[in-house]
C-alpha cells in the first residue's frame, strides 16, 4: 500500500511540473474605443518602481512586438495611435495540498505527511497596459498569472515570457460582439 501512495504522489508531481506555468490570462477593455482602426504603437518607458530587470524588459518588448508586428501593427514614435506600458507584479505564494483519502484516516497519525502536501513559490502577473498618447486613459488590458521560477535558465525565461505574452495578445483586438 506503502508503494501505491508513493507511485501516486510521484506521479502528481510530476504531472503538475509538466504542465504549463502559465495558469490564467484575462483582458478587459474600452468599448468606446475602436481598437479595429489601430495600425501603430510605442512603449512608454518603464518607470523605476517597476520590477522588471532590463533583460525581462528587453523580452518582453520582443515578444509584444512580434505578436503585434504579426496582426499588422507597426512599431512607430511618430504619431501611434496607442502606448504599451508594461509591469509585473510579484507575491510569494504557499499551495497546500490536502491528500484526504479515506483509507487513511484511521493511520492519520502515522500517515500525516501522506496526507498534506505544501509547495512554496513565487507568482508573477505580467499587465500589458495599452493606453491612449494624449490622455493616458486606458483602452486595453491583458494580463496573465505565472508561476516563477528564479532559478530558471535564460532560455526558459526567453520561452516563459514568450508564451505569457502569446497568451496575453490572443485576445487583442478583442472579438466584436
Amino acid at each position: 500500500m506503502k508503494l501505491s501512495g508513493l507511485f501516486l504522489i510521484s506521479f502528481l508531481a510530476s504531472s503538475i511540473i509538466s504542465c504549463s506555468p502559465i495558469y490564467s490570462v484575462s483582458y478587459d477593455s474600452d468599448k468606446n474605443f475602436d481598437l479595429i482602426k489601430i495600425s501603430a504603437y510605442d512603449w512608454l518607458p518603464i518607470p523605476k518602481e517597476a520590477k522588471i530587470n532590463n533583460l525581462d524588459e528587453a523580452r518582453i518588448k520582443k515578444a509584444v512586438n512580434a505578436e503585434l508586428e504579426a496582426k499588422g501593427l507597426v512599431l512607430t514614435s511618430n504619431n501611434p495611435d496607442f502606448l504599451i506600458a508594461a509591469d509585473i507584479i510579484t507575491e510569494e505564494k504557499l499551495r497546500i495540498t490536502r491528500w484526504g483519502y479515506p483509507y487513511y484516516y484511521s493511520y492519520r497519525a502515522y500517515n500525516e505527511s501522506w496526507l498534506v502536501d505544501s509547495y512554496q513559490y513565487q507568482e508573477g502577473t505580467f499587465i500589458l497596459d495599452f493606453v491612449k498618447p494624449a490622455s493616458k486613459n486606458l483602452i486595453w488590458q491583458g494580463s496573465a498569472r505565472v508561476a516563477l521560477d528564479n532559478d530558471s535558465t535564460p532560455e526558459k525565461r526567453d520561452k516563459l515570457i514568450k508564451e505569457a505574452m502569446q497568451k496575453i495578445l490572443q485576445n487583442f483586438p478583442p472579438p466584436l460582439e
